[in-house]
């Protein structure tokens, strides 16, 4: 009988944990001939998740409890999720039931059917705020055109299902800046697509804030291509971008300052003076913009090169 693995990671989710596997354990009954298990991350949780999961494992005999020795972070929790399961195909999902586990069955019959990875696509990002689907269009976009040869689906997080033959070649690349929506494409192999919609978040808050989303786009493009380090309209776009919204402030001051008549004397003297400060400006922050690209690569470079591991794992219980 075939396995597969749900892997779930988890950050302070005491609230979700009993939810989650009820939805899911309802889905999973409907599909038979199977054998599942679950394996849930606790990556360094403040609140007692671990406790609620050694309480759910009591009655549960296929959970198993990856205890990380601290929060690593979701992409590194998932991939300690990858190392410890043992199932046929691999289905990584987050705890908020916003990655809909009544999709499993057709995510399993496209399995059957020959496709190696599949993919759970969102139809739709009207759930999200205005900010984070402008954030997310370009985040995608940005990344297609870096690396054509790659192709790196949209809307296309980490719920999806892996063949054991796709999970063995992601948990055998040697970096540690993991993104695992880079690395599947990566890999390769015959790809399937399974859409939903996004339903809402039911209890506790998101942990991927504005941070986490940045730092994701960041590693996710340095680990994909080092293109942008080559590409100077790319640098000259950062400068224009910086110059234009510094020197827009600066006029606005300078509009200010000269309606309420605090320096008469910057009336006399005109704008010309401004009009060169804007021009060194412009170099200042182009030059700005440049050397923080070449910082990024150089931040990731050195954690490569210190061959820490990307993930501790601290204990793994079983029952």
């Amino acid at each position: 009988m075939k396995k597969i693995s749900i892997v779930v990671p988890m950050y302070n989710e005491c609230e979700m944990a009993p939810l989650f596997f009820e939805a899911v354990d309802k889905v999973l009954a409907s599909i038979s001939g199977y054998e599942f298990e679950y394996v849930a991350v606790n990556d360094g949780s403040k609140d007692n998740t671990l406790d609620i999961l050694k309480d759910i494992q009591k009655n549960k005999d296929n959970l198993i409890i990856v205890n990380l020795s601290r929060n690593f972070g979701h992409e590194s929790a998932v991939h300690a999720g990858l190392m410890t399961a043992g199932g046929d195909a691999v289905i990584p999902m987050d705890a908020d039931l916003q990655d809909p586990p009544s999709i499993i069955p057709e995510m399993v019959k496209m399995w059957e059917e020959g496709y190696e990875v599949v993919n759970a696509q969102r139809s739709s990002r009207r759930a999200d705020t205005g900010f984070k689907r402008n954030t997310a269009g370009i985040y995608y976009k940005f990344i297609s055109k870096m690396s054509p040869k790659v192709k790196v689906p949209q809307n296309v997080a980490n719920f999806r299902l892996l063949d054991r033959r796709v999970v063995d070649e992601v948990n055998s690349l040697k970096e540690r800046n993991r993104v695992l929506r880079i690395q599947i494409p990566f890999v390769g192999f015959k790809v399937g697509t399974v859409t939903f919609v996004r339903p809402k978040r039911e209890k506790g808050e998101t942990k991927y804030n504005f941070s986490s989303m940045f730092n994701l786009a960041v590693s996710s493009i340095t680990s994909l291509t080092s293109k942008p380090l080559f590409s100077l309209p790319l640098g000259i776009t950062i400068g224009l971008s910086c110059t234009l919204c510094v020197s827009a402030l600066a006029e606005l001051v300078l509009f200010i300052l000269s309606c309420c008549n605090v320096f008469p004397y910057i009336n006399e003297l005109g704008y010309g003076i401004w009009l060169i400060g804007n021009i060194i400006l412009l170099f200042a922050c182009l030059f700005s913009g440049v050397l923080t690209l070449f910082g990024a690569y150089l931040e990731k470079i050195s954690e490569e090169t210190k061959d820490r591991p990307d993930v501790i794992i601290k204990e793994v219980i079983k029952k």
